[in-house]
């Protein structure tokens, strides 16, 4: 065979292929976060809830002490948050690959009576694809604010 048309018929074989594949967008993580707490405190949960795959996982926090798991169960969770009034701001980003850890300053409808007017919360983001695969929080207990929200929080009774 002919070694000029032999290359060329590889080459336009691979980039066949390459346009016929396309490949699953991968999304920044930290880019979905903020786009997730964006939605959350403009009170639009159907936003927030669109950026999470069908199996994705929320965990601690809310209604999700029990990991809520898949888009039922996290709905109920950001209307939750919504009806709550969070309003989240990032005050620090990291990212590595498909994560992102996120330090917020969370203000929440009721906090003022708890005596405290922000917690200092940690989310992490794990993304797969171009969706929100997994979220957990955690209150960062070294912050006097959060502390204390914390322990109030632990004295109220359950929820029914």
């Amino acid at each position: 065979m002919n070694r000029p048309i032999f290359f060329a018929t590889l080459l336009a074989a691979m980039i066949a292929l390459a346009v016929s594949t396309p490949a699953r967008a991968e999304a920044d993580p930290a880019s979905l976060a903020e786009q997730d707490m964006a939605a959350e405190s403009r009170g639009d949960a159907a936003a927030a809830l669109a950026l999470y795959g069908d199996d994705a996982i929320v965990q601690y926090g809310g209604l999700c002490w029990t990991p809520c798991v898949g888009k039922a169960a996290i709905q109920k969770e950001l209307e939750r948050r919504v009806e709550a009034k969070n309003r989240w701001r990032i005050i620090g980003k990291y990212v590595s690959g498909n994560v992102a850890v996120v330090q917020t300053e969370l203000q929440i409808g009721y906090i003022e009576q708890s005596g405290v007017e922000r917690v200092i919360v940690w989310c992490i983001y794990e993304t797969k694809g171009d969706k929100i695969a997994v979220v957990t929080l955690a209150g960062q207990r070294t912050d006097p604010q959060t502390a204390r929200f914390i322990q109030w929080i632990q004295s109220q009774p359950p929820a029914k």
